[in-house]
């Protein structure tokens, strides 16, 4: 069957469709799975065998949507609330609580968010887009339920931006930290590949707020004040776009010491990108104990007394400026010092939870302590790496491998220096 939009689509109607979808599925009616065979899993199925599957209405909706030959349920969403005509705005987040402030403002337009988070998880360069997507649909595998709803899902979001070409302008919203940076020179880097024809792109990227004194990013802001920055956007300059594509090239490389190249030059034209990326170079294994920064922040924080998930994310957030990480980073930041045969912190409160997924588990009713070896290696005496008898870890492009970290950030040199 071949699914059409009309002229005028309505968003509350395909909602309705889905759920009648949903209904028809759980009383076993065949002709559900006209839709339901789009799904991934699906593809080699009977229909007995979709009809006898557990299905959720988000993995109906997906299936709608690609029936209508859409990448994603978001991409059809854009597409049934947006394209208004050419004088409008397209808004480009990379967070969803700073994009649901600006569509909650009078600002004009359309917002979208393209959430990869590129700030952890394989960026390597010289790899074909089949491969790309593979490692980056594993990276998000704790976000979706199968590595090729992620891989959907990834593809959906590039598909998104392509919408610049139905609007006058595109605005690009970033602000100071390592995690917004990293996407933004990516975002640069992938206009710089388009044909632009004539559109705008304006860049709006900031480091403080007036009234906030502690600012970390555009998620903090209330809608009246997201609206506010609009006329501070400026058009990206071919300085800027240049800088960001160089950045993004050694971001991406296996070499680290591009990026150490990188800021021994001029990135003035981008000035919240030296910084940020001085900060991904502080996530290199220590020479001192073999601790990221973040993970030393972290044993310090729960050597001064605080124990719990938010009592170390507010402890650590005060040593960073800006911090990049949200509360599900940390966690999985925590979780990685409590595993293998020495590890650096003990958990509690989560052993009745470990038979559900990891994206399932109430991050926020875990508490930890310090090991023995915890306090050795946050003093210096002992060495992380060491203890855990190696690392397999991706830092953008380079893969940090084997018994003993090829790079170490040497924290008084203020460079990488060799392992």
């Amino acid at each position: 069957m071949t699914y059409i939009l009309p002229p005028h689509p309505s968003l509350e109607h395909l909602k309705k469709q889905a759920k009648e979808l949903l209904r028809a599925h759980a009383h076993g009616r065949a002709d559900v799975c006209d839709v339901l065979c789009r799904l991934h899993r699906f593809t080699d199925a009977t229909v007995a065998d979709m009809l006898g599957a557990d299905v959720s209405l988000t993995e109906v909706q997906f299936a709608l949507a690609l029936a209508y030959g859409f990448s994603s349920w978001t991409a059809l969403k854009v597409h049934v609330e947006g394209i208004q005509g050419h004088d409008h705005l397209l808004h480009i987040h990379c967070g969803d609580s700073s994009a649901d402030s600006l569509r909650k403002s009078a600002v004009g337009g359309k917002v979208i968010t393209w959430y990869d988070p590129l700030v952890e998880g394989p960026t390597p360069a010289g790899v074909s887009p089949e491969d790309w997507l593979r490692l980056r649909a594993r990276n998000l595998l704790s976000f979706f339920e199968t590595e090729a709803q992620a891989a959907q899902a990834l593809q959906g979001m590039d598909a998104h931006l392509f919408a610049y070409r139905d609007f006058a302008e595109t605005v690009l919203w970033f602000d100071a930290c390592l995690f917004d940076q990293l996407i933004l020179i990516r975002q640069l880097d992938w206009f710089a590949q388009q044909n632009m024809d004539g559109k705008r792109l304006s860049l709006i990227c900031i480091g403080a707020f007036a009234g906030h004194s502690r600012f970390h990013g555009l998620g903090e802001l209330k809608p009246e004040e997201l609206a506010s920055l609009l006329d501070t956007r400026q058009v990206v300059s071919s300085a800027e776009i240049a800088l960001a594509t160089r950045a993004w090239a050694a971001y991406r490389a296996p070499d680290p010491l591009l990026i150490e190249r990188l800021l021994s030059g001029d990135t003035a034209a981008l000035p919240f990108l030296g910084p940020a990326l001085v900060r991904h170079l502080e996530r290199f294994p220590s020479s001192r104990n073999g601790l990221s920064r973040l993970e030393s922040e972290a044993l310090t924080a729960i050597a001064a007394g605080h124990l719990s998930l938010w009592g170390i994310m507010k402890a650590a957030s005060e040593l960073e400026y800006p911090a990049f990480f949200g509360d599900s980073y940390l966690f999985a930041v925590l979780e990685s010092l409590t595993e293998g045969p020495r590890p650096l912190l003990t958990e509690h409160g989560l052993a009745s939870y470990r038979h559900l997924q990891r994206s399932q588990w109430p991050i926020d009713k875990s508490t930890y302590g310090l090991t023995k070896d915890g306090i050795a290696v946050m003093e210096g005496s002992a060495d992380w790496i060491a203890l855990r008898g190696g690392i397999d870890r991706w830092l953008g492009g380079v893969h940090l491998q084997g018994p003993e970290s090829p790079w170490r950030w040497d924290e008084e040199g203020r460079r990488l220096v060799r392992g």
